[in-house]
């Protein structure tokens, strides 16, 4: 299995439509997150990733600044076909490292609840009360950077 992973930014349309693609599966259709919540008008503004398996794109992630120091991490999602191969790890290994190279020194998301294990294993901590988006339960986790 051959894993590529680009960084992207905002503007790069084409590979815009490929990331796209992946969320609109994963998150419309899949999870029937109405696309009026999934689409907004910071992908412009957002750095991408698109995790690549031989060649085809099979996962995404976005990052943006959320406020001084802090970056938060959003949109990840893998295709079902995908799952349980390990490129989510993979995709949130290459996010981590490039944040950890940058100015930030924290980073935060709001996961899906159910996914909870999965961050708390890249050192993302939860905190507040659990709370609903798009029908989901989720929960703000954070971490710091350095």
């Amino acid at each position: 299995m051959d894993i590529r992973i680009d960084q992207l930014a905002g503007t790069d349309t084409a590979a815009q439509a490929l990331c796209h693609t992946i969320r609109r599966v994963v998150f419309c259709d899949e999870q029937r997150v109405p696309p009026a919540l999934e689409w907004d008008d910071l992908d412009p503004i957002c750095t991408h990733y698109l995790l690549y398996v031989d060649g085809v794109p099979a996962a995404t992630a976005r990052v943006r600044l959320y406020k001084p120091g802090v970056i938060k991490i959003e949109r990840v999602a893998a295709l079902k076909q995908y799952r349980r191969l390990g490129i989510g790890r993979r995709l949130m290994e290459r996010v981590m490292a490039d944040l950890s190279q940058g100015p930030a020194t924290e980073a935060v998301m709001n996961a899906q609840t159910q996914v909870r294990s999965f961050y708390e294993q890249f050192g993302f901590v939860a905190s507040g009360p659990e709370f609903v988006e798009a029908d989901i339960p989720h929960i703000f986790m954070s971490m710091k950077l350095r």
